[in-house]
């Protein structure tokens, strides 16, 4: 069955953008899902194609987040209120007056008050970092897995030192519960719990460690078991290639073929002078290791590798209030935090739009945009419901100098608008 027109006059525009400038478009793969026309999905770029497996950055957010919803209800905790620190393996928020006041709803909507990324000169002095002094060093630290950045509060990406075992070490060398444990005892909020919204990974991080406390699994396993595998979402994983530790690849490895592998992007770097961004550190060789080669850290707060057609099925079961005919995936509470309307622009798992977006989209609208440019939107009002995906692999300057600009133009100044203007009229 062929496209819609419409459809084919939408990827001709993409494509036309990719081949004016393959420097800062170099493929992408996207899509839409519509009641009416079920899922379009097209590809430009020498070598994308619809299996194209992409890392999808802070998008991994919803799925971190659903992973805690689900143990929580699986326990009988499901309540976005509690405490963080009356649940298991929680007890350091226990010791401080301020973060004892951080509930679950604080972390899954970015209104904990924790830090955002910021240089090590901004971050509390700790054994590993002087803030008056030098970028943190520690001689003795295993750096096989890449350098440390002078940027904290972004374990997998800056692959900040952490001390662990009596020892300054870096983040990719250490498992969830090290790393989350130095983030509760490190990091105190910026601004009061639940006052107002302030990005943070590290929240997710703290986040991840819930769903292992309480169901006794690494959560991208958790993932696997109760929403990967039940939504058909073959080709979504964290650990791309295992660690060569048996016992923890025993925990964590999500078992990812050659093939699989094979299909997973390149990354093209994409910033102002070539250099890798600062607060991403790179891998062992000076570039971005796209398979994150030897990571014991499962990176929850940006870590996923997904395809366009995994991400649909997901966003399709939201749609759907939580299922995949005939199963329930997802029960009608949890549905609801993931896509309702909670405060602060923010659901529990996505950005929530409360006014109609300047590319055509609607009030209420769900998004979620990663920085190496992979972005999903879905709108759940009026008569037809619409999902969105786009999916590149650039990686632009975000924190310092950002020059993030040029790609969010391809997808919101021509990918966006273009299907608002097809399938609901709206002409931004």
């Amino acid at each position: 069955m062929s496209n819609p027109v419409w459809w084919d006059r939408i990827t001709e525009e993409v494509s036309t953008v990719q081949r004016e400038d393959p420097a800062n478009l170099p493929g992408a793969v996207f899509a839409i899902d519509t009641p009416a026309d079920g899922p379009l999905i097209s590809v430009v770029g020498d070598g994308w194609s619809t299996g194209t497996i992409c890392a999808i950055g802070t998008m991994t957010k919803p799925f971190t987040a659903t992973a805690v919803l689900l143990a929580l209800e699986e326990h009988g905790l499901l309540d976005v209120q509690t405490e963080v620190w009356r649940l298991p393996g929680m007890q350091p928020y226990a010791e401080s007056a301020l973060k004892k006041h951080i509930q679950v709803r604080h972390l899954l909507q970015h209104t904990s008050g924790l830090p955002s990324i910021q240089h090590y000169t901004a971050s509390p002095k700790s054994r590993c970092n002087d803030p008056t002094g030098p970028p943190p060093y520690c001689p003795q630290a295993n750096l096989e897995l890449g350098p440390t950045g002078e940027w904290t509060c972004y374990p997998g990406g800056a692959n900040e030192y952490m001390y662990v075992d009596g020892q300054c070490r870096p983040a990719r060398t250490l498992t969830i519960e090290q790393v989350s444990r130095y983030i509760m005892e490190t990091y105190d909020p910026v601004t009061a719990p639940g006052a107002e919204y302030c990005y943070s990974t590290i929240g997710y991080v703290v986040a991840a460690r819930i769903v292992e406390a309480l169901s006794g699994q690494s959560i991208n396993r958790f993932l696997k078991d109760r929403l990967f595998g039940p939504l058909g979402m073959s080709d979504s994983f964290f650990i791309a290639q295992p660690t060569g530790d048996v016992s923890l690849d025993l925990r964590i490895d999500d078992g990812v073929t050659e093939e699989q592998r094979a299909r997973i992007a390149d990354v093209a770097l994409i910033t102002r002078d070539g250099a890798m961004p600062p607060e991403v550190a790179p891998g062992p060789d000076g570039r971005w290791d796209k398979y994150r080669r030897g990571w014991r850290f499962v990176f929850p707060d940006g870590g996923m590798y997904t395809t366009v057609t995994d991400l649909l099925s997901f966003l399709r079961m939201l749609r759907d209030g939580g299922c995949l005919w005939p199963r329930r995936i997802l029960s009608p509470e949890i549905v609801q935090l993931l896509v309702g309307d909670h405060g602060h622009g923010h659901t529990m798992g996505f950005g929530y739009r409360r006014q109609p977006t300047p590319y055509g989209q609607g009030a209420g609208t769900l998004e979620q945009l990663g920085g190496m440019m992979t972005y999903c939107w879905m709108e759940l009002t009026g008569d037809s419901p619409l999902a969105g995906v786009f999916f590149s692999q650039r990686l632009p300057n975000i924190v310092v100098n950002p020059n993030m600009g040029a790609g969010m133009k391809i997808i919101f100044r021509v990918f966006v608008p273009a299907v608002n203007g097809a399938v609901k009229g709206v002409h931004p």
